[in-house]
This record gives C-alpha cells, structure tokens and sequence, in this order.
C-alpha cells in the first residue's frame, strides 16, 4: 500500500492510500510516523496510525487537564467524557503515572490539608470526599494515619462560635449548630464535646 496524498485540513493531515482509504492524524503523529507521500507502508498501518494519533491526543488532554491537581478517577472521567476508548486510557494511565503526571496518595495529602485548614471539614466529610474523588481505600487509611485531631476539634470550636452566643443557650440554636457541624463532617463526639466545652461545660439542656 502507498501513501498517494498526504493534505493539512482543519488542524488535522489527511492521509490517502493507493487503496482509496483515508485517515486524519495529528501533526505529532505524522512526524514521530515519518510519513511521506509516496512510500511504501504494510495494510497494517492504518489501524497503528489510528491507535497512535489517538494516544497522542489523550495525552495532550491529559497534560491540560492535569496542570491542576486531579485524582486517576477524575482523569479516566475526562477522557471518557472526551471521546476516548477504554484501551487508549489504559495505554496512557502507566505513563502518566510513571512520569509523576498523577500521584493520588500526593492529592489526597493535599486534599487533607486543605479540608481541615481551609474548609474546615470534619473526619467523616473528608473521608467520603476522598473516596467520591475516586481515592482508593488503602490511600485513605495511610493518610489518616497522620489525622490531626486536635485540628479537627479547634475547627469544631470555630465554627460554633459562629453560631452559637455563650451566653445564650437556646436548645433550638444548640441543636441548629450541631446539625450544622454533622453536615460538615464531625463525628458526634467530637461535636458533643465541643459543644459541652463552648458552654464551659454547663450546659443542661
């Protein structure tokens, strides 16, 4: 089979074979190819070409979509979404990960840290956070190793200072602001004993 064409044609090079069939590929993928019009190539390239070009393609997507930090599971998410085939995303998974592109134990670390320092979430929100993250159980658990429990409980104190008036212990609002904590995360230990504290440990309710 000869190459008998080769034309640039909307951001893609359209490649015409002697045999009638014709492809687009990208310009990487012609020039890492080294085609030219006129030579000679097995019938088996077209289906190279095309799984090629199509590798191409969802690394240059994978490089722009990683330039902020991402979970393997938001990645593999993005290129579904984007058109590309499950065997292409295995193909380009291993090599991301082996040029440090992707490091869920890395994102998890920084997820941590913000969530407690930044958002101020509570154990619970943060676990399950993670795991919708596409973060895998065995990441979880090593990082939480590390879990700062004294953190959490400073934070569960802040934010009932935003809701709550030590002077003022309405059962309504007391209740209003443990809710408010459990959707955010804490555990109920946590947000009794914060809660017990805020009231200096009076409170008969």
């Amino acid at each position: 089979m000869i190459i008998s064409n080769i034309s640039f044609e909307k951001k893609k090079f359209h490649i015409l074979f002697d045999s009638g069939e014709e492809i687009e590929i990208s310009e990487e993928t012609l020039i890492e190819s080294g085609l030219y019009k006129g030579q000679e190539v097995e019938d088996e390239i077209i289906d190279k070409l095309k799984f090629e070009d199509e590798k191409t393609e969802a690394l240059l997507l994978s490089y722009r979509f990683l330039q902020r930090n991402k979970t393997e599971k938001q990645l593999i998410d993005y290129l579904y979404k984007n058109k590309i085939s499950g065997e292409i995303i295995d193909t380009v998974i291993p090599i991301l990960n082996e040029k440090k592109y992707l490091n869920d134990e890395d994102y998890a670390r920084r997820y941590l840290n913000d969530a407690m320092n930044i958002k101020k979430y509570g154990k619970i929100k943060i676990i399950y956070m993670l795991r919708s993250k596409g973060i895998k159980n065995d990441i979880i658990e090593k990082i939480m190793r590390d879990y700062d429990y004294e953190l959490e409980y400073l934070n569960a104190e802040d934010l009932l200072s935003k809701k709550l008036d030590s002077e003022e212990k309405d059962p309504k609002k007391i209740n209003s602001a443990k809710k408010y904590l459990q959707g955010r995360g804490f555990e109920f230990e946590i947000i009794n004993f914060a809660v017990d504290e805020f009231f200096g440990g009076d409170l008969n309710v």
